[in-house]
């Protein structure tokens, strides 16, 4: 196993604390990583080998997560709410993007432009993303 700045069973935990905290189970965290649910199951203790593309993933998810955290001042429904309702930018949810290859970057890109344009506000989610009064519902579908 190589040495790493950040310790592989550390990135692990992070890793699962984060995707817990946005209201996923292990079978989507696996998605996102592109291995099976067991595969996740099992280095959970020891964590991926650094360097690896799981690995890469879950730092890039990471990553990812503490922008939501940032944008929605901590606020942990509003984080869920956002990353699992529909993204017109990506045509789908930020979860269902994170599953694409290159999805977390993608979204973690759309993050960095929130803040990035909205350092005066209060809260970017709410006022860039999160219009939660006027957002509109089509065919089962929330639209932002």
């Amino acid at each position: 196993m190589k040495r790493s700045l950040f310790p592989t069973s550390v990135v692990t935990k992070a890793f699962t604390w984060a995707y817990q905290e946005l209201g996923l189970n292990i079978k989507q965290a696996s998605e996102i990583l592109g291995i099976s649910p067991s595969s996740l199951a099992q280095t959970t203790l020891l964590g991926f080998e650094s360097g690896t593309t799981e690995y890469r993933k879950q730092l890039a998810f990471i990553r990812m997560y503490h922008l939501l955290i940032s944008l929605s001042d901590g606020d942990s429904e509003q984080m869920k709410v956002w990353f699992r309702s529909y993204n017109v930018s990506f045509e789908m949810s930020p979860c269902d993007m994170c599953k694409q290859h290159d999805g977390i970057e993608s979204v973690a890109d759309q993050l960095r432009t929130l803040k990035q344009s909205s350092q005066d506000r209060e809260s970017a989610l709410t006022v860039v993303e999160f219009p939660y009064k006027e957002r509109e519902t089509r065919a089962g579908s929330t639209i932002h």
